[in-house]
């Protein structure tokens, strides 16, 4: 896979996370309590993803990402996903963008 390829792949899985993030905070308001099962876990994953697209594709540093969150997010799940990211890379594709 490309580096292009995969950057577009995980773009459209975000997309596809937001819009069950919005379908289960619309459900809120009709469960005792506002709790829905699998928001916080969906809402935790989008946003540990989006941290890592970001450093991993545009180069962007961590305090121009999230400037106002007071709660550092995971490094190791940041981690995870960067190294999983570039093991879908081809080695051809990566000499290529160098």
């Amino acid at each position: 896979m490309t580096f292009k390829e995969l950057k577009h792949k995980i773009k459209e899985e975000q997309k596809l996370l937001a819009q069950k993030i919005k379908e289960l905070k619309s459900k809120r308001k009709e469960v005792q309590y506002g709790y829905v099962e699998g928001l916080d876990y969906n809402r935790h994953n989008y946003r540990h993803t989006h941290i890592a697209y970001c450093q991993f594709f545009n180069r962007t540093p961590y305090d121009m990402i999230e400037r106002s969150c007071h709660e550092n997010p995971s490094k190791r799940i940041i981690e995870k996903d960067t190294t999983n990211w570039e093991s879908q890379i081809d080695e051809e594709a990566l000499c290529n963008c160098a």
